[in-house]
């Protein structure tokens, strides 16, 4: 037997209920991508660069979903509407392409891409990540995606610039057991802003002997890494709040300094989406 609530209406009206509810729905979407088409009007008018990816205003958007969910409809269920509909708006006012990494599983990319950016965009394979950092770096609004392995076949990270590629979101970004496109990745493009005021900065780093051992006591966390006769490069992630100099000394607290060491993008900080009905429940609502 069913545990739903008897509402008291019938069948009919319920259905009729719904049907309202659709096509509320419907006349939202038309009247935001009317929104969103004046946004990018008035971007233009002002002569402010437009890009197909705004990660902060991403981020800053899904964390406010979060925050006002409740009920048994899955969240990530309203991900994916919501991140739908933004790329079904994001392609009618750019011309783009997301270029995948080749390193990795096409299913696997592919299901990660149509789900973060829609079914609209063009969607290009490339062969491996440091084609995909080539791509966008060339491309005037191109985006890429790129697996996250722990052990790298190529420093392909030494290819990012402020000139060019840029780390700018790190996949998933709500995390959570069991749920679809939970590739680890991280998103390249053209926000050289971003790496300023992301939660978490990504640095190039490179040393000529072995990679500390200590790194993750410093608050220090290895995204990938490439060894050779010559040493080993590492992609880090710390706390956007640190500066070059703090890197440099909790690498050194943590075993040696990097020769090199140069800041390649930010992401936003995943949010944990298991957690997220207990952190942001009903009952914490005007607490």
């Amino acid at each position: 037997m069913s545990d739903m609530p008897d509402s008291g209406q019938s069948l009919t009206e319920l259905r009729h209920q719904i049907d309202v509810l659709d096509a509320q729905i419907h006349d939202a979407l038309i009247a935001r991508a009317r929104a969103e088409a004046g946004v990018y009007a008035a971007r233009q008018a002002a002569g402010e660069s437009v890009s197909p990816f705004y990660p902060d205003r991403d981020a800053d958007v899904m964390r406010h979903l979060i925050e006002r969910h409740s009920g048994d409809l899955p969240l990530v269920t309203v991900e994916q509407i919501w991140r739908g509909t933004v790329g079904g708006c994001t392609n009618t006012l750019t011309d783009y392409a997301v270029h995948l990494d080749g390193s990795a599983e096409l299913t696997d990319m592919l299901d990660l891409a149509r789900f973060y950016f829609g079914f609209s965009v063009e969607l290009v394979p490339a062969s491996d990540a440091a084609d995909v950092v080539g791509a966008v770096t060339a491309s005037p609004h191109d985006l890429g995606i790129v697996a996250l392995t722990d052990r790298a076949d190529l420093p392909w990270w030494r290819g990012l610039s402020d000139a060019g590629a840029l780390v700018s979101a790190r996949l998933p970004f709500v995390v959570m057991d069991d749920r679809p496109a939970d590739l680890p990745a991280l998103v390249l493009s053209k926000s050289p802003g971003l790496a300023e005021t992301a939660d978490v900065s990504v640095f190039d780093a490179r040393w000529s002997d072995i990679l500390p051992g200590k790194l993750m006591d410093q608050g220090i966390e290895v995204l990938s890494f490439f060894r050779s006769a010559a040493g080993v490069d590492a992609m880090i992630a710390v706390s956007g709040d640190l500066t070059e100099e703090d890197v440099q000394r909790a690498c050194a607290l943590a075993g040696a300094a990097p020769e090199v060491l140069r800041r390649i993008g930010g992401y936003a900080a995943p949010i944990d989406g298991d957690g997220a009905s207990d952190e942001f429940g009903p009952e914490d609502e005007g607490s």
